[in-house]
């Protein structure tokens, strides 16, 4: 016997001895939880009060996951986790992704999720889904044999038999067991002590558990995957915990709907269906033009074939717009190989109050000139593009990364900035204030530049471009704005600014979104659930294809719908959902720092669930009137909102010829005064799309066309 057998054996017992002591244990606490969720929100004195009003993301993920009696404890096991992510799983996967490429990493994931076919199946069978366990049973066979041990999956791409994702956390929910309360653990991918049993029995179930090593393996494998994900979470978040709590939690419920296992199997059976009695092909759905209104003497374009669906569910389309060169067939995220677009970005950092965190920023440096038939480079103008993205918007958003690579394949050099109301601008700005009054943020905007602008000279990265701005939604409002603080003091050198869908005044747009909060109010939490969890399971779907942009002479991509297949109270939810998100962000940190008087809850590391609970209350209108006025006890409300929207800055706006403006005809934040209005201020310089509410018609190719054309500088 040698050395490495009697050791495998040793392991092997070691494991089966633990998994023996804890099984029973835990078994226990899963069944004294019984069915233990939180059906209303507790305050701190534990006091349960009845629901009113639509339903809040953190009463949902309470509904879903249960309460957190114990959060100081699941933030320090999280920690640990985090811990792991940053600076252990992403040097050690920065190394692994580059040794490996891609289809070797995606590959032995394959073998290990076919190791796992027990549980699938047993847990299957538990939930008497007898056909997801028949299909596991065959998809082991056929990806061990046919499929080389599971390198392959022969299954779903030549049978169409694809994975259940069914595990034994999900069988005892079946069986009317709760979820207990919220239970983490550091690196165990279950968030409630319900599905903490269930993982242990999913262990004990896995073939992998009685391979040496194969769980280390495994382990740092699926980091390297989740990697990308994890990363944007955490960045994007003032609060890691909470949104990975409720990340968790949503993917939990399309695991117990089967979601995409429903999903797919009914994409197989419709493919069949066509297979057999093959269905004309039709001629391309072109919807009539929008006509163009007698009153508007700017431009006018329209978008052939755009098929428009409602103001808010265009809206949503917006996230067709994705980078194209995004997603590396080779080499992962993390690899020193990967060619991913984001990846390209340099991340900076400016220093800008004393014991406050760097405000960081996005440069994309300007692509290599061509070169001649001599080979040498074609010498053509500097370029800067300053990207300024919509409220709450991140420089390294989807929306902002789209349009760096849009501007950064025409030639640019691009900076993306996070929006004056994020979180992250806020805390590296000293927390002085918040964000919402528009002179203010704008004026922050043009303060940072200069530095950001003097350390990508520093370094080497510009010498003295041409400058173009550019900003969409809230962005765009600030940009104008800029403009005309520029002309009055001309210290950045601009030379042309780009809005993209502005809102003219945002009092009408705090009240659009104030009433797009109020979608569900007649929901019961099983239905909030439901919807959410449909439309969930359908933008994952939309955002895992990426498709080309619009073109309307082709028809667009062949089969491809660039509508989005959720209704109406859908969109409206989610859109209500993503502006809340924002403000609850900006809320939690400014209360961190310097305790807002108009909340009850204290800030508490280890117990904020209740503060959640009141901050997702707060809607857009309160957020204007009872925190951001009382930061300016000397301007009248009224006043507030008057310098907070266009309106107060027309006669710059119309006598600037460098400032252009995109916008959506049908955009749902402008009111008929408004549209007229803009016609009558911006005259040939504002360009109207027939469709496209507010960001939806991006993916078109006509308005990348206008984009790029409204920036184009004259020859000097």
């Amino acid at each position: 016997m040698n050395r490495f057998s009697g050791v495998r054996r040793n392991a092997a017992k070691s494991r089966k001895i633990r998994l023996g002591l804890w099984l029973p244990a835990l078994c226990v606490l899963l069944w004294t939880a019984g069915c233990a969720t939180a059906r209303t929100a507790p305050d701190e004195t534990g006091a349960v009060a009845a629901h009113t009003g639509p339903w809040t993301l953190t009463e949902l993920t309470d509904e879903l996951g249960g309460p957190d009696p114990i959060e100081g404890f699941n933030r320090a096991m999280f920690s640990v986790t985090d811990f792991v992510m940053v600076w252990i799983a992403d040097p050690v996967g920065r190394v692994y992704t580059t040794i490996l490429p891609r289809p070797v990493i995606e590959h032995f994931d394959n073998v290990c999720k076919n190791l796992e076919f027990p549980a699938h199946a047993f847990s299957s069978l538990g939930r008497a889904e007898w056909k997801g366990a028949w299909d596991e049973t065959a998809r082991f066979l056929l990806n061990t044999t046919v499929g080389i041990a599971g390198i392959f999956d022969p299954a779903a791409h030549w049978f169409d038999i694809y994975p259940t994702d069914s595990d034994f956390g999900l069988m005892f929910c079946d069986w009317g067991i709760g979820p207990g309360c919220t239970f983490m653990l550091p690196l165990v991918p279950t968030v409630n002590v319900r599905d903490t049993v269930g993982y242990l029995f999913d262990t004990a179930f896995d073939l992998k558990t009685y391979i040496p090593y194969a769980g280390y393996a495994t382990a740092l494998n699926r980091m390297t995957i989740a990697e990308r994900d994890y990363s944007k979470l955490r960045a994007g978040s003032s609060d890691p915990y909470k949104s990975y709590r409720e990340m968790m939690l949503a993917r939990r419920e399309l695991q117990r709907r089967m979601w995409f296992y429903r999903a797919k199997n009914a994409a197989a059976e419709q493919r069949r269906k066509l297979e057999k009695e093959p269905v004309p092909v039709e001629e391309p759905h072109v919807d009539a033009p929008a006509p163009r209104p007698a009153w508007v003497t700017a431009g006018w374009k329209q978008i052939p074939g755009y098929r428009p669906q409602s103001p808010v569910l265009d809206t949503m389309r917006v996230a067709r717009f994705n980078a194209q060169n995004d997603d590396d067939p080779w080499y992962m995220r993390l690899s020193f190989l990967n060619g991913d677009f984001s990846r390209q970005c340099e991340d900076g950092e400016l220093e800008l109050a004393p014991d406050t965190p760097p405000l960081h920023y996005g440069f994309w440096a300007a692509p290599e000139p061509e070169k001649d038939q001599k080979g040498e480079p074609v010498p053509l103008p500097e370029k800067l593009a300053i990207l300024i993205p919509g409220i709450g918007g991140n420089y390294f958003g989807m929306t902002s990364t789209a349009l760096a690579e849009l501007l950064h394949l025409h030639g640019y050099a691009v900076l993306s900035l996070d929006s004056p109301f994020a979180w992250q601008f806020m805390v590296a700005t000293g927390n002085r204030r918040l964000p919402g009054f528009l002179p203010d943020d704008a004026a922050e905007i043009r303060a940072v530049l200069p530095g950001i602008l003097g350390n990508l000279k520093k370094d080497g990265l510009i010498r003295d471009p041409q400058i173009v701005m550019l900003g969409y939604s809230m962005g765009a409002l600030e940009t104008l704005k800029i403009s005309e603080l520029e002309e009055k003091d001309n210290t950045l050198n601009i030379k042309r600014y780009l809005a993209i869908n502005p809102p003219v005044e945002l009092s009408n747009a705090i009240d659009r979104a104030d009433a797009l909060a109020q979608t569900g109010s007649g929901w019961s939490s099983a239905e909030a659930i439901d919807q959410l969890s449909d439309v969930a399971g359908k933008g994952l779907s939309v955002l895992s294809r990426t498709a080309p942009p619009y073109d309307p002479a082709a028809g667009g991509e062949p089969g491809f719908d660039y509508r989005l297949p959720v209704s109406q109270e859908q969109a409206e939810y989610v859109a209500a959902l993503y502006f809340k998100t924002c403000l609850r962000h900006l809320l939690l940190f400014a209360h961190k720092e310097r305790t807002l008087p108009q909340f009850q809850n204290e800030y508490r590391w280890g117990k904020r669930n209740a503060l959640y609970h009141e901050i997702d209350k707060i809607g857009f209108r309160e957020y204007a009137e009872e925190f951001l006025a009382p930061e300016y006890p000397d301007i009248p409300l009224a006043e507030l909102y008057r310098q907070s929207g266009m309106r107060s800055f027309a006669e710059s706006l119309k006598r600037n010829p460098e400032v252009r403006v995109i916008q959506s005809f049908d955009d749902f934040l402008l009111t008929e005064e408004d549209r007229k209005w803009l016609d009558a201020t911006f005259g040939k310089r504002l360009t109207w799309f027939d469709h496209g509410a507010h960001l939806g018609n991006l993916y078109t190719l006509p308005v990348q066309q206008q984009i790029i054309a409204d920036l184009e500088l004259p020859a000097e």
